[in-house]
């Protein structure tokens, strides 16, 4: 496992956080301009989004280690 960072479609951390992040921002904006809601609400959004991701990246790098660690002791 390589500790590089490739930002390509290819990377599935970065095809997630555009599934989450994209659709976040559009309704951002939809919220904001087209209702008549406090600004802290939708401001709040990004934030549960990022939350979100960070968990979903948590998980994902630990099953990565765990499998990783696995074929190691295979061998």
């Amino acid at each position: 496992m390589s500790d590089r960072f490739e930002l390509s479609f290819k990377n599935k951390v970065v095809r997630i956080w555009l599934i989450i992040m994209i659709p976040t921002v559009i309704l951002q904006i939809f919220l904001i301009l087209f209702t008549e809601l406090p600004r802290v609400i939708p401001a709040g959004i990004p934030g549960l989004s990022w939350v979100s991701f960070f968990i979903w990246h948590y998980f994902y790098r630990r099953n990565q280690k765990n499998e990783h660690a696995g074929k190691l002791e295979r061998y």
